[in-house]
């Protein structure tokens, strides 16, 4: 038994006038890949323009697709991705626009909201136009932003923006039910349901014209068999989709009446005049002919020419004047002259007229011989647009009994039911609390009032939010939401989450300095509107240590003199000896979050180390290892003298102490060992006496120097 396809994964079919294709394609982190494709052509013209006028002929073309895909991946196909052709589509403007509190961050949901908001408006505003009952014969395929509004003016993107008034505006994209009830068949003979249903120009568009490009004014063209669909960009929004019902068809119709062939042979000797050179063919009267490719173009031109003005007369119209630049996709994109003709109908340069093929598409990966060109482009866009959750669906459900009609099945939400039902995002949460405005640091810091709680939300009887998923036949319970509490602040809400330091390596909360207007505050002091709070994240060690339980009085500081090399010192010395990140630290230096502070309470006074320091280092005696035994080299190294004395550095300095170094012997050789080293004792006789120092040989004089490794062995 096939396995069920995994969730990241869709299966896209692109049922075309012509052509069937289908392919399987997953997302991926580096973005989609095509596990498997295959391409089908009608065996008869069971599609015209777009539209499929033979459901058994067009289902068993999209069953052998199915089929196909289903051996080579071992996986079981039961949902499609579709795409519609524009035939007979129509198109409205909406717009939403919603007040909220300024100091409320815009956010993804709210911009959703105001998208169908805008896209019901478009709905309006279709019925309107057609009228009520025509209206509803129609369904809505697609839609796109054309702009957004932050405070009356506009905007690039409104998430993350801050302001009372924001809004949008879409242009909705509507195809007759007929289209898309007939595609649907074809699915359900199939063995298949919709798993989304989008237009082809979106869909071509996704993949062709990235976000990046979209500030152009530019028009894609999908020129497929039957139909041309177009749809136009500029200011980095889609704006505008239309149809021209001509295409490829009209292209191969009139090389069948110029050459007197029938449609499957005219189409064969189309595809043949891209490669040049002489096309040999057999008319319906069985004549064997042959004609150069450049002539039989020629005899084309009045019909390429007619394709080229209809498209550019659309884009005219729509666009009120040529584009920047005109990308065509779609195998009829590939007639022969056919940029160069809708160059001239637009009045545009050559170079601003061109096709945009599958390797533009540089974050789609797989099946890249099976798919390529401007043809494989639709397709593809439609499987990337399935997986990025753009495409559009319908269902029916109610909300509090009342039916409502969603267009767009796949991915809808509750949310999308309310506004369809007539529900402003205003009675979806109760208003804000005011906000509290309060100067920290000497920035302006406003802290929202408690957003209003959301209404309570069931599907089928069960608890839900604005983001739960409907299916076919829910129904929605709504009851609003109640307003939200006025903001409240303590000192220690602003200074933000806790901080910490390390105490003795202890992770210990940092307590900042605090003030409210002026006057020491704790972080349980309440702030009044428009205060001016100071917070400070350092404090002295001595006020840490304090809070820490440290006695005051081990946090004085006494003075020892003393005198160095004829010259007279002063060292300070308190009972707690501080670290601030490791170095040496005073009572009064800084701590921040983050620093290590570490202390030891000492009851003695400072070593002779701690006087010398700053002043002086004592070299260290050199020390050697004689056969592995660490030995330390006789008068090498500082002496110091205390009071005449000799003393370690680790040694307690007496208050007034006198202080002398008495340098000594920084080189040494070999044999000066033999005072620390009995080398006679594993003498053997007849032996001789083998030195090395570092793994090298060595003799009485060869020099040493400290962390030397040498070796005395005897050998016979």
């Amino acid at each position: 038994m096939p396995a069920e396809a995994p969730a990241q994964q869709i299966f896209a079919l692109d049922i075309g006038t012509r052509t069937i294709v289908g392919l399987i394609m997953e997302r991926t982190a580096r973005g989609y890949h095509i596990r498997a494709a295959e391409v089908y052509e009608h065996q008869s013209r069971a599609m015209y323009d777009g539209q499929v006028h033979d459901v058994a002929a067009v289902a068993q073309g999209v069953l052998k697709v199915k089929e196909a895909l289903e051996r080579r991946t071992r996986q079981k196909l039961t949902r499609a991705a579709v795409a519609a052709a524009g035939r007979a589509l129509k198109t409205a403007r909406g717009e939403a626009r919603r007040e909220k509190a300024a100091a409320e961050e815009v956010t993804q949901q709210d911009v959703r909201a105001l998208e169908l908001e805008a896209l019901r408006a478009a709905q309006e505003s279709l019925a309107r136009e057609q009228g009520q009952i025509a209206a509803a014969g129609y369904f809505c395929v697609g839609y796109s932003v054309t702009g957004y509004i932050l405070e009356g003016a506009p905007i690039t993107e409104l998430v993350g923006q801050f302001g009372q008034e924001i809004g949008l505006s879409v242009i909705a994209t509507f195809l007759p039910r007929v289209v898309v009830d007939s595609l649907f068949a074809v699915l359900r003979r199939a063995g298949l349901e919709a798993a989304s249903l989008t237009l082809e120009p979106i869909a071509a568009l996704e993949v062709s014209i990235p976000p990046g490009m979209r500030q152009l004014n530019l028009a894609l063209v999908d020129i497929g068999a039957g139909t041309s669909d177009i749809a136009l960009v500029r200011h980095g929004h889609i704006y505008a989709y239309a149809m021209v019902p001509v295409a490829g068809d009209e292209i191969t119709d009139a090389l069948c009446q110029r050459y007197l062939l029938d449609f499957a042979g005219g189409e064969a000797v189309k595809r043949r005049l891209t490669a040049g050179g002489p096309v040999t063919f057999t008319d319906i009267l069985g004549q064997r002919r042959e004609e150069e490719a450049a002539s039989i173009i020629r005899e084309l031109t009045p019909a390429i020419e007619s394709l080229a003005e209809q498209v550019a007369a659309e884009i005219l119209n729509l666009n009120g004047r040529p584009p920047d630049a005109v990308l065509l996709v779609g195998g009829g994109s590939l007639t022969p002259t056919l940029p160069q003709a809708l160059a001239r109908a637009l009045a545009l340069p050559e170079n601003r007229v061109g096709l945009r093929g599958r390797e533009a598409i540089t974050e789609v990966t797989g099946q890249a011989k099976k798919l390529s060109g401007p043809q494989a482009v639709t397709p593809i866009g439609i499987a990337v647009t399935a997986l990025s959750g753009r495409p559009l669906h319908f269902l029916k459900a109610s909300v509090n009994g009342q039916p409502v009609y969603l267009w767009n099945e796949a991915g809808q939400t509750v949310a999308a039911a309310l506004l369809a039902a007539g529900t402003t995002w205003k009675r979806l949460f109760g208003r804000p609390g005011l906000a509290l405005s309060v100067e920290v640091n000497g920035q302006l810091t406003v802290i929202p009032g408690e957003q209003g709680r959301p209404a309570s939300i069931l599907v089928n009887g069960r608890p839900a939010d604005l983001d739960t998923p409907l299916s076919e036949g829910d129904m929605v319970e709504f009851r609003p939401g109640a307003d939200g509490k006025d903001a409240s602040a303590t000192a220690g809400d602003l200074a933000g989450p806790p901080r910490f330091y390390r105490l003795n390596g202890v992770e210990t909360p940092f307590p900042p300095r605090l003030s409210v207007n002026g006057q020491p505050a704790t972080p349980e002091t309440p702030v009044p509107d428009r205060a001016k709070v100071e917070i400070r994240w350092e404090r002295p060690a001595r006020e840490l240590l304090l809070i820490a339980g440290v006695p005051a009085s081990l946090l004085s500081e006494e003075e020892y003199p003393f005198t160095l090399g004829g010259r007279r010192f002063t060292i300070t010395f308190a009972p707690c000896r501080l670290t601030i990140n490791g170095r040496p630290a005073r009572p009064e230096d800084l701590v921040r979050p983050g620093d290590s502070l570490d202390y030891v309470l000492e009851e003695t006074g400072p070593s002779v180390a701690a006087a010398l320091a700053g002043h002086v280092l004592p070299s260290a005696p050199v020390t050697v290892s004689v056969n592995g035994q660490k030995l330390r080299l006789p008068g090498s190294g500082t002496t110091i003298l205390v009071n005449g004395r000799e003393a370690k550095p680790e040694d307690p300095l007496p208050r007034g102490a006198e202080i002398t170094l008495v340098p000594g012997r920084n080189s040494a050789i070999l044999s000066d060992l033999f005072t620390l080293v009995d080398v006679k004792k594993n003498a053997r006789p007849g032996g001789r006496l083998v030195m090395t120092v570092n793994g090298e040989p060595a003799d009485f004089t060869t020099p040493l120097h400290d962390g030397d490794e040498v070796q005395l062995t005897w050998e016979e």
